[in-house]
């Protein structure tokens, strides 16, 4: 015996499945309606109707309710009209389906291909609808019982598996058995402890204890951790609570163990532990495959390993990738967690033929827009745009990590002579300069403000040429009068 539940309105499928399991464990979800094994229920409620308005008294939201011998028939009748619809027997229900119309079947027969078993021909089955209602139409067949007295070897003839499909639908046969949903298993284990603990050794013998079961249940179950949650219950009843993203499915109970103890280093708990709880979230577990002829890459729970350890010396926001920041601030940046996966295929760059001054100058990074900046070449080694022994090759940029001060003579407002004290670094006259390109911006914030890089800044930027050919680019802070280097042209 199988009850279907057709759900409309604001009903959702998840509180009626909160209110079938208290009814039977063996539930199934399809689109718009769920199907439940009520069998042997008859001797609690004491029959089939009894069965079906206890579960129309628990469910007040659903439109329908129907109890039948079978899957398919009680989906049938659930979707016919509203209400309660019961058929004890295959031929009460037989003489019920006899009477409904035959457009009843495609919402069934949707809702059926929409099954996570049901393979292509199934979906094909459940697409076809519209093409065997409008045949039938065109034969006059109008309710279940003619469409089941038609003859199946020619509804197969002429409509293919599809017109089968929906003749024994109209019969009120099972496709497939009911597939009942399983819960997803949930990863977590709690230990009350018999006196407070503190420090990192102690704590580590309490964590082995738990994620050694835990990565065990994960092998099992053919999954990896992607997040552990550490809840630790304090001697002053506050709760510690810490949440490590992990950068691949992990489920090493000795990688974890030591990846949830340095992110507690690093984030100490403010009193002694009386109770310890682990929870994993489950993701399911990736499929390593070497390839002949690139190099294997590290394990990731080694670098999982290795960026914990870095964090905790250097600390939070200090370890990742650096990537481009959303802000004009010169040099700004962002660090993001790194990302663990194939490496990208080798790019080779193309040839291309000379390239004349005019697109060289045009390469400078921003903000360069002018070609007065290219000096003269000298015999110091470096040559420049302008040297007949020089190919034309498109100009590179050096940026300094931390800008260099220097300090600069200037002449009627541009930059004169140039003198450093990092060795390395040449100056000298300053034979040409092209500026200045003044950036400013981040006004509106306070100066200790720091959001993704928005500091506050105001500088004017000169590109200069000393006299031994050397090209840099020049900066100026205006409110402090300060000078300092950002990189050196190649």
């Amino acid at each position: 015996m199988f009850a279907a539940v057709q759900i409309e309105g604001a009903t959702t499928v998840e509180m009626v499945c909160a209110a079938a399991e208290a009814f039977s464990p063996r539930i199934e979800v399809r689109p718009s309606c769920v199907v439940l094994d009520v069998s042997g229920m008859t001797r609690l409620f004491g029959g089939a109707v009894e069965v079906g308005e206890a579960l129309l008294g628990a469910m007040p939201g659903v439109r329908a309710v129907a109890v039948a011998p079978t899957c398919a028939g009680a989906m049938v009748l659930a979707a016919s009209a509203p209400g309660l619809h019961v058929a004890e027997t295959s031929e009460a229900m037989a003489v019920q389906l006899s009477t409904l119309p035959v457009a009843v079947l495609e919402g069934v027969m949707q809702a059926s291909s929409g099954r996570t078993d049901t393979g292509r021909a199934g979906r094909e089955v459940g697409g076809g609808g519209g093409r065997v209602r409008q045949a039938l139409q065109r034969w006059g067949v109008t309710t279940l019982g003619a469409l089941v007295a038609l003859p199946a070897a020619q509804v197969r003839t002429r409509l293919g598996d599809v017109g089968v499909a929906w003749q024994r639908l109209a019969r009120g046969l099972d496709e497939a058995p009911l597939v009942p949903r399983v819960a997803a298993p949930v990863f977590e284990r709690a230990l009350e402890l018999e006196w407070p603990i503190e420090g990192r050794e102690p704590l580590s013998f309490v964590l082995a204890r738990l994620l050694d079961p835990l990565a065990l249940e994960l092998e099992r179950a053919d999954r990896g951790a992607v997040c552990v949650r550490t809840a630790l219950h304090l001697t002053t009843r506050a709760v510690h609570v810490r949440a490590l993203p992990l950068p691949a499915p992990l489920r090493d109970a000795k990688t974890l163990r030591t990846l949830v103890l340095l992110d507690l280093e690093s984030h100490p708990p403010a009193a002694a532990i009386d109770r310890v709880h682990v929870r994993l979230d489950p993701t399911p577990a990736r499929v390593l495959q070497h390839t002949l002829f690139e190099p294997a890459q590290p394990a990731p729970e080694q670098i999982a390993t290795l960026i914990a350890r870095l964090t905790a010396v250097m600390g939070e926001g200090r370890v990742g990738t650096p990537a481009l920041a959303d802000t004009w601030t010169p040099g700004a940046f962002r660090m993001q967690p790194c990302e663990l996966g194939p490496l990208p295929p080798p790019q080779h760059a193309a040839s291309s033929g000379p390239v004349s001054n005019a697109v060289r100058l045009a390469n400078l990074p921003p903000p360069h827009a002018a070609s007065d900046a290219v000096p003269p070449s000298a015999s110091s080694g470096h040559t420049t745009a302008g040297s007949p022994h020089t190919p034309d090759l498109p100009i590179g940029f050096r940026r300094f990590r931390l800008p260099v001060p220097v300090r600069v003579r200037v002449h009627e407002g541009r930059p004169v002579h140039l003198l450093c004290d990092r060795p390395g670094i040449a100056g000298g006259s300053i034979v040409q300069a092209s500026g200045p390109w003044r950036t400013s911006g981040a006004w509106w914030q306070a100066p200790a403000a720091v959001t993704d890089g928005q500091v506050p800044w105001d500088r004017d930027e000169w590109d200069i040429a000393l006299a031994d050919g050397t090209l840099y680019r020049l900066h100026v802070e205006r409110a402090v009068g300060q000078w300092a280097l950002d990189g050196l042209f190649d």
